[in-house]
């Protein structure tokens, strides 16, 4: 039986905007704002509010909790995700379960404001050869002072670590 993966449909912006929060350079071609957001050339750096390590932590935590179904994750993920989706991430993660490589351990780091009400931050799971990841750049967002991640971010990383469980030869970070 084939499994069908979480699907990523990452818009180009953010993937612009954590570029460069996390210092990379991302060969994505947006039109260009009519406006100058901060950290723009020529801009002052981003200020502003960003989550903690331990609340980046916790919303990962909960995105990748096997006992809590996806469809009620609405609370950390912002949109919520589609029924759809939500019934082929909680197919993943219990299979995760299954094998004992859920809880994942998270490594945070980067925490960085963006415009917007956003910020970014690179996240890394570490642990045994199928639970290490990657740094995963993550955008989240602030609404009305609690820190949720962004769908599209949420079904990427989810997407690499359902990647790295089921691999012969995971993609990992130099940790």
């Amino acid at each position: 039986m084939r499994v069908k993966p979480f699907g990523v449909a990452v818009l180009a912006t953010a993937v612009t905007l954590v570029a460069a929060l996390c210092g990379g350079a991302a060969a994505v071609t947006t039109a260009a704002p009519a406006y100058a957001d901060c950290g723009d050339p020529g801009q002052p750096a981003c200020t502003g509010p960003v989550p903690t390590v331990d609340e980046v932590v916790a919303i990962m935590d909960k995105l990748t909790d096997s006992d809590i179904p996806a469809a009620t994750k609405s609370d950390i993920v912002t949109p919520g995700f589609t029924p759809e989706e939500a019934g082929t991430i909680d197919d993943h993660l219990n299979r995760m379960n299954a094998d004992g490589l859920l809880p994942l351990n998270f490594v945070v780091t980067d925490i960085q404001p963006a415009p917007a009400n956003l910020a970014g931050a690179t996240v890394t799971s570490v642990g045994s050869f199928h639970q290490r990841s990657a740094h995963e750049p993550v955008v989240l967002a602030d609404q009305d002072g609690h820190w949720l991640i962004t769908h599209d971010t949420a079904m990427t990383v989810l997407d690499n670590f359902w990647y790295n469980a089921n691999r012969r030869f995971p993609v990992v970070g130099g940790i």
